[in-house]
Protein backbone atom coordinates (compact mmCIF):
# COMPACT_ATOMS: atom_id res chain seq x y z
CA UNK A 1 0.00 0.00 0.00
CA UNK A 2 2.87 2.39 0.64
CA UNK A 3 3.66 2.25 -3.27
CA UNK A 4 -0.09 2.72 -4.55
CA UNK A 5 0.15 6.44 -4.72
CA UNK A 6 3.46 6.75 -6.34
CA UNK A 7 2.38 4.13 -8.54
CA UNK A 8 -0.65 5.87 -9.57
CA UNK A 9 0.53 9.00 -10.12
CA UNK A 10 3.72 7.68 -12.35
CA UNK A 11 1.65 5.01 -14.27
CA UNK A 12 0.02 5.52 -17.94
CA UNK A 13 -2.62 3.16 -17.30
CA UNK A 14 -4.34 5.50 -14.76
CA UNK A 15 -5.86 7.96 -17.18
CA UNK A 16 -7.20 5.38 -19.47
CA UNK A 17 -8.61 3.35 -16.33
CA UNK A 18 -9.79 6.59 -14.86
CA UNK A 19 -11.17 7.26 -18.68
CA UNK A 20 -13.23 3.88 -18.02
CA UNK A 21 -14.43 4.05 -14.84
CA UNK A 22 -15.42 7.64 -15.66
CA UNK A 23 -17.32 6.49 -19.12
CA UNK A 24 -19.30 3.72 -17.34
CA UNK A 25 -20.44 6.14 -14.13
CA UNK A 26 -21.42 8.93 -17.05
CA UNK A 27 -23.67 7.02 -18.77
CA UNK A 28 -25.03 5.16 -16.07
CA UNK A 29 -28.21 6.93 -15.82
CA UNK A 30 -29.29 6.88 -19.44
CA UNK A 31 -26.97 4.92 -21.90
CA UNK A 32 -28.71 6.27 -24.39
CA UNK A 33 -28.92 10.26 -23.68
CA UNK A 34 -27.09 11.72 -26.91
CA UNK A 35 -26.80 14.50 -24.43
CA UNK A 36 -24.95 12.56 -21.74
CA UNK A 37 -22.37 11.23 -24.51
CA UNK A 38 -22.19 14.62 -26.31
CA UNK A 39 -21.23 16.01 -22.28
CA UNK A 40 -18.98 12.98 -21.90
CA UNK A 41 -16.75 13.53 -25.48
CA UNK A 42 -16.45 17.44 -24.75
CA UNK A 43 -15.13 16.81 -21.27
CA UNK A 44 -12.83 14.25 -22.94
CA UNK A 45 -11.73 16.85 -25.19
CA UNK A 46 -11.17 19.11 -22.13
CA UNK A 47 -8.80 16.48 -20.30
CA UNK A 48 -6.59 15.48 -23.53
CA UNK A 49 -6.09 19.63 -23.82
CA UNK A 50 -5.24 19.51 -19.77
CA UNK A 51 -2.97 16.28 -20.36
CA UNK A 52 -1.43 18.67 -23.32
CA UNK A 53 -1.08 21.58 -20.95
CA UNK A 54 0.47 19.91 -18.56
CA UNK A 55 3.13 18.48 -20.83
CA UNK A 56 4.38 21.61 -22.65
CA UNK A 57 3.84 23.90 -19.27
CA UNK A 58 6.02 20.43 -17.17
CA UNK A 59 3.78 21.39 -14.51
CA UNK A 60 4.19 18.39 -12.75
CA UNK A 61 8.57 17.33 -12.58
CA UNK A 62 7.54 13.56 -12.93
CA UNK A 63 6.16 11.88 -15.91
CA UNK A 64 2.70 11.92 -14.84
CA UNK A 65 -1.27 11.94 -16.69
CA UNK A 66 -2.55 13.09 -12.59
CA UNK A 67 -3.90 16.19 -13.78
CA UNK A 68 -6.19 15.08 -16.51
CA UNK A 69 -7.00 12.23 -14.49
CA UNK A 70 -7.68 14.25 -11.17
CA UNK A 71 -10.09 16.58 -13.37
CA UNK A 72 -11.98 13.77 -15.20
CA UNK A 73 -12.19 11.79 -11.57
CA UNK A 74 -13.57 15.34 -10.09
CA UNK A 75 -15.88 15.50 -13.18
CA UNK A 76 -17.29 12.17 -13.02
CA UNK A 77 -18.29 12.50 -9.56
CA UNK A 78 -20.76 15.70 -10.18
CA UNK A 79 -23.70 14.42 -12.60
CA UNK A 80 -25.33 18.25 -12.81
CA UNK A 81 -22.05 18.87 -15.16
CA UNK A 82 -22.70 15.93 -17.17
CA UNK A 83 -25.18 17.12 -20.20
CA UNK A 84 -23.78 18.61 -23.06
CA UNK A 85 -24.70 22.14 -23.09
CA UNK A 86 -23.49 25.70 -23.20
CA UNK A 87 -22.42 25.56 -19.80
CA UNK A 88 -19.00 24.35 -20.87
CA UNK A 89 -18.45 27.00 -23.41
CA UNK A 90 -16.84 29.11 -20.80
CA UNK A 91 -14.19 25.91 -19.61
CA UNK A 92 -13.04 24.78 -23.12
CA UNK A 93 -12.82 28.91 -23.80
CA UNK A 94 -10.57 29.26 -20.08
CA UNK A 95 -8.59 26.08 -20.98
CA UNK A 96 -7.30 27.08 -24.56
CA UNK A 97 -6.43 30.91 -23.24
CA UNK A 98 -4.81 29.43 -20.59
CA UNK A 99 -2.52 27.23 -23.00
CA UNK A 100 -1.88 30.31 -25.23
CA UNK A 101 -1.17 32.52 -22.14
CA UNK A 102 1.61 30.10 -20.69
CA UNK A 103 2.58 29.36 -24.09
CA UNK A 104 3.71 33.44 -24.17
CA UNK A 105 5.94 32.63 -21.32
CA UNK A 106 9.73 33.98 -22.49
CA UNK A 107 8.93 34.88 -26.16
CA UNK A 108 10.34 37.77 -27.52
CA UNK A 109 6.98 38.52 -29.24
CA UNK A 110 4.17 37.49 -27.65
CA UNK A 111 2.06 38.96 -29.10
CA UNK A 112 -0.16 36.22 -31.25
CA UNK A 113 -0.40 34.17 -28.05
CA UNK A 114 -1.67 37.16 -25.97
CA UNK A 115 -4.31 37.63 -28.95
CA UNK A 116 -5.25 33.59 -28.89
CA UNK A 117 -5.80 33.87 -24.90
CA UNK A 118 -8.04 36.92 -24.83
CA UNK A 119 -9.97 35.94 -28.10
CA UNK A 120 -10.61 32.64 -26.61
CA UNK A 121 -11.42 33.76 -22.92
CA UNK A 122 -13.74 36.50 -25.14
CA UNK A 123 -15.16 33.01 -26.39
CA UNK A 124 -16.07 31.91 -23.23
CA UNK A 125 -17.56 35.03 -21.84
CA UNK A 126 -20.12 35.13 -24.61
CA UNK A 127 -22.58 32.00 -23.00
CA UNK A 128 -21.01 33.75 -18.92
CA UNK A 129 -20.02 37.48 -19.68
CA UNK A 130 -18.38 37.55 -15.66
CA UNK A 131 -15.39 35.33 -17.41
CA UNK A 132 -14.39 39.04 -18.64
CA UNK A 133 -12.78 39.69 -15.29
CA UNK A 134 -10.41 36.81 -15.74
CA UNK A 135 -8.94 39.08 -18.23
CA UNK A 136 -8.16 41.64 -15.91
CA UNK A 137 -5.69 38.84 -13.69
CA UNK A 138 -4.63 37.87 -17.26
CA UNK A 139 -2.92 41.38 -17.49
CA UNK A 140 -2.21 41.38 -14.02
CA UNK A 141 -0.20 37.93 -14.73
CA UNK A 142 1.30 39.07 -18.17
CA UNK A 143 2.61 42.11 -16.00
CA UNK A 144 3.69 40.36 -12.78
CA UNK A 145 4.55 36.79 -13.18
CA UNK A 146 4.75 36.02 -16.85
CA UNK A 147 7.12 39.23 -17.54
CA UNK A 148 5.21 39.49 -20.92
CA UNK A 149 2.87 42.78 -20.74
CA UNK A 150 3.92 45.89 -23.69
CA UNK A 151 1.50 47.89 -25.05
CA UNK A 152 1.67 45.12 -28.47
CA UNK A 153 0.35 42.87 -26.09
CA UNK A 154 -2.22 45.10 -24.21
CA UNK A 155 -3.64 45.78 -27.42
CA UNK A 156 -3.30 42.05 -29.15
CA UNK A 157 -5.04 41.54 -25.85
CA UNK A 158 -7.56 44.03 -26.04
CA UNK A 159 -8.19 43.24 -30.01
CA UNK A 160 -8.54 39.49 -29.04
CA UNK A 161 -11.66 40.43 -26.29
CA UNK A 162 -13.48 42.86 -28.92
CA UNK A 163 -12.60 40.20 -32.19
CA UNK A 164 -15.80 37.42 -31.11
CA UNK A 165 -18.39 40.49 -29.91
CA UNK A 166 -17.84 42.23 -33.11
CA UNK A 167 -19.23 38.97 -34.66
CA UNK A 168 -21.95 38.21 -31.96
CA UNK A 169 -23.22 41.66 -31.96
CA UNK A 170 -23.35 42.07 -35.59
CA UNK A 171 -25.33 38.60 -35.85
CA UNK A 172 -27.71 39.99 -33.71
CA UNK A 173 -28.16 43.03 -35.77
CA UNK A 174 -28.53 41.38 -38.94
CA UNK A 175 -31.24 38.82 -36.83
CA UNK A 176 -33.07 41.96 -35.20
CA UNK A 177 -32.06 40.37 -32.37
CA UNK A 178 -30.00 43.15 -30.43
CA UNK A 179 -32.64 42.28 -27.76
CA UNK A 180 -30.91 39.70 -26.76
CA UNK A 181 -27.53 41.07 -26.05
CA UNK A 182 -29.03 43.25 -23.56
CA UNK A 183 -31.30 41.06 -21.86
CA UNK A 184 -28.63 38.55 -21.75
CA UNK A 185 -26.31 41.18 -19.69
CA UNK A 186 -28.99 42.35 -17.23
CA UNK A 187 -28.70 39.78 -14.72
CA UNK A 188 -25.37 40.27 -13.89
CA UNK A 189 -25.71 44.21 -13.72
CA UNK A 190 -28.50 43.29 -11.12
CA UNK A 191 -26.58 41.64 -8.33
CA UNK A 192 -28.42 40.34 -5.17
CA UNK A 193 -26.72 38.39 -1.96
CA UNK A 194 -27.93 34.66 -2.95
CA UNK A 195 -30.25 33.12 -0.59
CA UNK A 196 -27.68 30.64 1.02
CA UNK A 197 -30.76 28.35 2.79
CA UNK A 198 -32.05 27.29 -0.37
CA UNK A 199 -29.18 25.90 -2.38
CA UNK A 200 -28.93 22.59 -3.12
CA UNK A 201 -27.17 20.40 -0.73
CA UNK A 202 -25.37 18.11 -3.19
CA UNK A 203 -23.62 21.22 -4.61
CA UNK A 204 -22.66 22.94 -1.63
CA UNK A 205 -21.21 19.62 -0.50
CA UNK A 206 -19.64 19.38 -4.10
CA UNK A 207 -18.03 22.50 -3.77
CA UNK A 208 -17.02 21.81 -0.21
CA UNK A 209 -14.97 18.30 -0.87
CA UNK A 210 -13.19 20.26 -3.88
CA UNK A 211 -12.21 23.15 -1.98
CA UNK A 212 -11.06 21.85 0.72
CA UNK A 213 -9.14 19.69 -1.74
CA UNK A 214 -7.44 22.69 -3.49
CA UNK A 215 -6.99 24.55 -0.47
CA UNK A 216 -4.40 21.83 0.79
CA UNK A 217 -3.39 21.50 -2.65
CA UNK A 218 -2.41 25.28 -2.67
CA UNK A 219 -0.72 25.34 0.53
CA UNK A 220 1.57 22.38 0.00
CA UNK A 221 2.74 23.84 -3.04
CA UNK A 222 3.49 27.55 -1.43
CA UNK A 223 5.23 25.72 1.23
CA UNK A 224 7.80 23.61 -1.31
CA UNK A 225 7.43 25.90 -4.52
CA UNK A 226 11.07 26.11 -4.36
CA UNK A 227 11.62 22.49 -5.56
CA UNK A 228 9.79 23.31 -8.73
CA UNK A 229 11.59 24.81 -11.38
CA UNK A 230 11.07 28.59 -11.82
CA UNK A 231 8.91 28.16 -14.87
CA UNK A 232 6.69 25.36 -13.32
CA UNK A 233 6.46 28.23 -10.04
CA UNK A 234 5.16 30.98 -12.99
CA UNK A 235 2.33 28.96 -14.02
CA UNK A 236 1.19 27.55 -10.90
CA UNK A 237 1.50 30.63 -9.17
CA UNK A 238 -1.30 31.89 -12.29
CA UNK A 239 -3.75 29.01 -11.01
CA UNK A 240 -4.08 29.68 -7.91
CA UNK A 241 -5.07 33.13 -8.53
CA UNK A 242 -7.83 32.39 -10.50
CA UNK A 243 -8.89 29.34 -8.20
CA UNK A 244 -8.76 31.84 -5.43
CA UNK A 245 -11.17 34.40 -7.70
CA UNK A 246 -13.25 31.47 -9.26
CA UNK A 247 -13.49 29.96 -5.45
CA UNK A 248 -15.21 33.20 -4.48
CA UNK A 249 -17.66 33.56 -7.70
CA UNK A 250 -18.90 30.36 -6.70
CA UNK A 251 -20.04 31.75 -3.04
CA UNK A 252 -21.10 34.94 -4.80
CA UNK A 253 -23.14 33.54 -7.92
CA UNK A 254 -23.80 29.96 -6.52
CA UNK A 255 -26.70 29.70 -9.00
CA UNK A 256 -24.48 29.29 -12.12
CA UNK A 257 -23.01 26.12 -10.52
CA UNK A 258 -22.91 24.64 -13.37
CA UNK A 259 -20.84 27.13 -15.45
CA UNK A 260 -18.51 27.76 -12.33
CA UNK A 261 -17.89 24.49 -11.31
CA UNK A 262 -16.15 23.53 -14.07
CA UNK A 263 -13.89 26.60 -14.46
CA UNK A 264 -12.84 25.61 -11.02
CA UNK A 265 -11.64 22.28 -11.71
CA UNK A 266 -9.65 23.33 -14.50
CA UNK A 267 -7.28 25.78 -12.48
CA UNK A 268 -7.90 23.29 -8.94
CA UNK A 269 -6.83 19.63 -11.09
CA UNK A 270 -3.29 20.72 -11.38
CA UNK A 271 -2.33 21.62 -8.10
CA UNK A 272 -4.43 18.69 -6.57
CA UNK A 273 -2.37 16.59 -8.90
CA UNK A 274 0.81 18.36 -8.25
CA UNK A 275 -0.39 17.68 -4.36
CA UNK A 276 -0.47 14.00 -4.42
CA UNK A 277 1.98 12.78 -6.85
CA UNK A 278 4.86 14.88 -5.26
CA UNK A 279 3.98 15.54 -1.95
CA UNK A 280 5.94 13.68 1.19
CA UNK A 281 5.27 11.52 3.56
CA UNK A 282 5.40 8.06 3.07
CA UNK A 283 2.54 5.48 4.46
CA UNK A 284 1.06 8.27 6.19
CA UNK A 285 0.73 10.46 2.66
CA UNK A 286 -0.51 7.06 0.78
CA UNK A 287 -3.21 6.41 3.81
CA UNK A 288 -4.27 9.71 3.04
CA UNK A 289 -4.48 9.58 -0.59
CA UNK A 290 -6.43 6.54 -0.63
CA UNK A 291 -8.75 8.36 2.43
CA UNK A 292 -9.30 11.02 -0.03
CA UNK A 293 -10.37 8.11 -2.89
CA UNK A 294 -12.85 6.84 -0.85
CA UNK A 295 -14.16 10.05 0.04
CA UNK A 296 -14.67 10.90 -3.77
CA UNK A 297 -16.33 7.59 -4.30
CA UNK A 298 -18.73 8.49 -1.15
CA UNK A 299 -19.16 11.87 -2.97
CA UNK A 300 -19.99 10.17 -6.50
CA UNK A 301 -22.40 7.71 -4.39
CA UNK A 302 -24.41 11.02 -2.70
CA UNK A 303 -24.40 12.55 -5.85
CA UNK A 304 -25.98 9.77 -7.99
CA UNK A 305 -27.95 8.21 -5.31
CA UNK A 306 -29.54 10.18 -2.64
CA UNK A 307 -30.85 13.02 -4.62
CA UNK A 308 -33.00 10.60 -7.07
CA UNK A 309 -33.95 8.80 -3.60
CA UNK A 310 -35.26 11.98 -2.02
CA UNK A 311 -36.90 13.03 -5.59
CA UNK A 312 -38.59 9.57 -5.97
CA UNK A 313 -39.98 10.36 -2.46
Amino acid sequence: MDDFRNRTAKSMLTLPLVAVVAGVVWLLPDPRSVWLWGGFAIVCALTYTLRELNNRSQLLRIRSRLVSATFLALFAALPDLHSAGMHLLPAVGLLLALCCLFGSYQQYRPEHYTFHAFFFLSIGSLDFPPLLVLSVLFYLAMGIVLHTFTWRSLLAGLFGLIVPYCFYVGYLGWEDRLDDFVQQLTPYLQYRWPDFRRLPLPHVISFGFITVLALLSTLHFVRTSLNDKIRTRVFLYVLIILELVLAGSCVLLPHHYCILMPLYLVVASPLIAHYFALARGGLLMNVWFICWLLGLIALSIYNYGLPAIFGAA
